[in-house]
């Protein structure tokens, strides 16, 4: 294990100066691997390291869903909208630099539009939908012409990778490429030492606001899944993660209850997807039947999911919507009773439902779709997530009780992320993370553009109706309409119940205080806490942490 502190007798020994300073290097656990592969491409969402974004690639602003979705400003320093909500205009931040030296500008920011307007493949965020035009008014200016009025703008522009034109102009092929010596804005953008078993990550040496860092390094060693972060948590070796931890208490806190601690408060929702699109006749024809979607509802163990599978750490989400509890305020006021009646765990209700829209029994009491083709999928899951793996055993029993022939598929997370966001799956457990507000939930999760873009679109659900309201959601900065039209799209999902919902987990965060003070607290909920990719609070965090002297 690599300790954050030298000594000074041991550098004297070592005939170094007696200035020198001592290196501080946090260890952080992101995701799991089977082995490292050493990829830092920001648009690459399948299989770039969890450690790109944010800490290599910085955003203009961070919305803290902890706190209303308050802007913190990054890269720019502010931004403007016109009168008519049809361009926006950023003030930049006068002295950033990338980490070879050159100067961030303007110019950096229109590039990166630009060139996912120009690729698809890279446009995760629907800049080629979003924006008309991109001027650069001066070095620290720039104006994003919009096609129509967007007050979900800048949120969504938060997730676009803003990459150096210097850099990124010579590439040929921005998805192709494995940019494994990035250069970035962000606090850590050097690969000091890569390995598959464990790579470093430091700090920026021209890092814009280097004052607030007082952290060197992040080691990543390479962890396969949930039992093997707990062995490494329980040394004392991690200082931030965010894993399952069974029995958190007995398993993890108590093997060092000074120092080892948690917090969970509830997160996104997690749902059984399903590939509406999938090439599987017989399966394409189930998924695509809403009496089809209703019955494996019916016959979701929610609660077991929750108390056998979850330890009692997620919530079940009882609500056909799937709104994550945080955006309670936002729910719909129509009453929902009738859709929320398939949320229950009901198999002998599920079974009379298939009996009536056709389902019909095999010999071997496996059920064909109403035109005779059978059904057979399995539920991807990354490998080594344990709770979610028992949550796919739970969902099976319920389905093989109902007539469904399913399985558990359990590849890597890379591969598992990689099939989900081209297509090439049947079924998996998924989930959105969640914003400043239910928008991006939904909009990720069921906008008809959403699927093949990101993770959260997976089911390739596609309705003019819910497009439209979600459309008209952007198109408004009232805050009652807003409110209305989320409550519509609430409703239209719920009728159509697209994706299952089944429950939503915690916001998975573990701290050692061993090392480092500073982390958020439920007394100090500055930062949505956990440090997985997508959640760009964490540079606030980060940032916030001191070591201990």
């Amino acid at each position: 294990m690599q300790f954050w502190k030298a000594t000074i007798l041991a550098a004297l020994t070592l005939g170094a100066p007696a200035t020198a300073v001592a290196e501080t290097v946090l260890t952080l656990h992101m995701e799991e691997q089977s082995a490292w592969v050493r990829n830092f491409n920001p648009f690459n969402l399948g299989s770039r390291r969890a450690s790109t974004i944010d800490l290599v690639y910085e955003p203009l602003v961070i919305f803290n869903p902890m706190e209303g979705g308050k802007p913190y400003y990054r890269l720019a320093t502010g931004f403007t909208f016109s009168d008519d909500l049809k361009a926006i205009t950023y003030q930049l931040r006068d002295g950033v630099k990338w980490s070879d030296g050159q100067l961030f500008t303007a110019e950096d920011v229109k590039y990166s539009i630009e060139l996912a307007r120009g690729n698809p493949a890279v446009d995760a965020y629907g800049m080629a939908d979003a924006v008309e035009s991109v001027d650069v008014v001066d070095p620290h200016t720039v104006t994003v012409h919009l096609k129509s009025v967007d007050s979900t703008f800048p949120e969504t522009f938060s997730d676009v990778p803003i990459v150096p034109k210097h850099v990124w102009s010579a590439i040929p092929d921005p998805i192709a490429t494995a940019n494994e010596t990035p250069v970035g804005t962000g606090p850590m953008t050097e690969i000091r030492r890569f390995t598959t078993q464990v790579y470093e990550q430091c700090r920026n040496p021209n890092y814009w606001d280097a004052a607030s860092l007082k952290v060197d390094c992040l080691k990543f060693p390479q962890i396969a899944g949930n039992d093997q972060t707990l062995a490494i948590a329980q040394s004392g070796e991690l200082d931030w993660f965010g894993s399952f931890l069974p029995d958190i208490e007995k398993t993890y806190v108590a093997s060092d209850p000074a120092n080892h601690h948690y917090w969970q408060p509830p997160a996104e929702t997690v749902s059984l997807m399903f590939n509406l699109k999938t090439e599987n006749e017989g399966n394409r024809e189930a998924f695509n039947d809403l009496a089809f979607r209703q019955a494996v509802s019916l016959a979701m163990d929610r609660d077991s999911m929750v108390n056998v599978a979850g330890y009692g750490y997620p919530t079940a989400n009882a609500h056909a919507s799937g709104l994550p509890p945080r955006f309670e305020v936002w729910r719909s006021k129509t009453d929902s009773a009738p859709w929320d009646a398939f949320m229950g765990y009901d198999v002998e209700k599920a079974k009379a439902l298939l009996d009536q829209a056709g389902y019909k029994p095999g010999a071997d009491g496996m059920r064909t779709t109403p035109s005779g083709k059978p059904i057979s999928f399995k539920i991807l899951v990354p490998n080594g997530w344990s709770d979610w793996i028992d949550d796919s055993q739970i969902a099976i029993e319920g389905l093989r009780a109902i007539g469904i022939d399913a399985g558990v598929e359990t590849p890597e997370l890379e591969q598992r992320t990689t099939a989900m966001l081209a297509g090439s799956f049947d079924a998996g457990l998924g989930s959105t993370l969640d914003g400043a507000t239910p928008f991006k939930f939904y909009n990720d999760t069921y906008n008809s553009k959403s699927g093949g873009r990101v993770e959260g679109g997976s089911a390739r659900y596609a309705n003019p109706d819910l497009d439209a309201a979600l459309a008209a959601f952007r198109a408004t900065t009232d805050s009652a309409r807003q409110h209305e039209l989320m409550g519509k799209v609430q409703d239209i999902v719920s009728a159509n119940l697209p994706v299952i919902p089944l429950f939503n987990n915690p916001t998975w965060y573990q701290y050692s205080t061993k090392r480092f003070t500073g982390w958020a607290t439920p007394d100090k909920p500055f930062a949505v806490p956990e440090d997985h990719d997508g959640v760009h609070t964490r540079i606030l965090h980060l940032l916030a942490l001191r070591p201990v002297e």
